[in-house]
């Protein structure tokens, strides 16, 4: 079978799309035939090495097949499985397992989940790791309540689309920043921090009161002022940090107006845990609630291609390889 392999870490032009050896399930696994498998910026930072485990080494060991998230029909397994199409994401993947830009893959059969139904392998392949972030942070870390105010830093990205329609899910309001905001955003106030300082815009658009929650896919530079956005008791998760990984935070304003940080690694996503995650976010997309993210897609054998796509950046879009 074809698989997108980093051999050794570097940039798109050293992947190597490869005949391997056929994936072959183990005892208690299924075999899944991939039909869209997308690449995220994680893929990129784990080709390049900088992804880092608790031990401070690269999380992947080369030579490894990439790509965390898939959609695709189980070919091999327990009758109630067979044929049925599915969809997962996980950090294990393309770290302790074969990653998912392949033709084929073998997982636990139990952490494979009904993809939903009104979406396309694409689109389901396009959900993974971007939407169970969002979702680990606004339902389990901060748990969101309806009624409440949700600032997204990063709004137009992935992510942050992602915890936008979440977010409203849950019945919350939602305050979306960014450098550079897109026109379709489906936030209920945008914020342009190229023109606006982001405390005092947030603070303006909540009467001076402050938001009861932040997701902050950038952190860096902006973390401080992400936590100086909340109210009394607030809560502001945080899953990334571009640039300098060292951020500031006024010690005094968090814990005299008792407010709490959480952070969010995916890289610790298990497959089953995933698998719980997926099944909430079905329901959303079945019920019309979440909607599919835009797609851009690259045939396997354009795997360098698609992966200096993600590395430019895709306008919000998620990037995706299909056979």
């Amino acid at each position: 079978m074809r698989a997108v392999r980093i051999i050794k870490y570097g940039g798109p032009d050293d992947l190597v799309v490869a005949e391997v050896a056929d994936a072959r399930p183990s005892a208690g696994e299924v075999l899944v035939e991939v039909r869209a498998a997308a690449v995220n910026p994680v893929d990129v930072a784990n080709l390049a090495g900088k992804v880092r485990s608790a031990s401070g080494a690269p999380a992947v060991d080369p030579p490894r097949t990439a790509g965390r998230d898939y959609a695709g029909i189980v070919l091999e397994g327990p009758d109630h499985l067979r044929g049925l199409e599915v969809w997962g994401t996980s950090g294990e993947l393309a770290v302790a397992r074969p990653g998912t830009q392949a033709d084929y893959l073998a997982v636990p059969e139990a952490s494979v989940r009904p993809k939903p139904s009104n979406l396309s392998f694409v689109e389901a392949a396009a959900v993974g790791v971007s939407y169970a972030a969002a979702w680990l942070c606004l339902s389990e870390r901060a748990d969101v309540q309806a009624g409440e105010t949700v600032l997204v830093t990063g709004a137009s990205g992935v992510v942050g689309r992602a915890a936008t329609d979440i977010a409203h899910w849950r019945g919350a309001r939602v305050i979306g920043a960014d450098l550079r905001l897109a026109a379709d955003l489906n936030v209920d106030i945008a914020v342009d921090t190229s023109k606006l300082d982001l405390v005092g815009a947030v603070r303006d658009a909540t009467g001076g009161a402050g938001v009861d929650v932040v997701l902050d896919t950038v952190g860096g530079e902006l973390f401080d002022s992400a936590v100086a956005t909340l109210c009394h008791g607030g809560r502001s998760t945080v899953i990334a940090s571009v640039g300098n990984p060292v951020a500031s935070v006024n010690v005094l304003e968090l814990y005299r107006n008792e407010r709490s940080v959480h952070g969010v690694n995916t890289l610790d996503l298990t497959l089953s845990k995933a698998a719980d995650v997926l099944d909430m976010l079905r329901r959303g997309f079945e019920s019309g609630a979440l909607r599919a993210p835009k797609t851009v897609t690259f045939r396997l054998a354009e795997a360098p291609r698609a992966y200096r796509t993600v590395m430019s950046g895709t306008g919000g879009a998620k990037v995706v390889l299909v056979p």
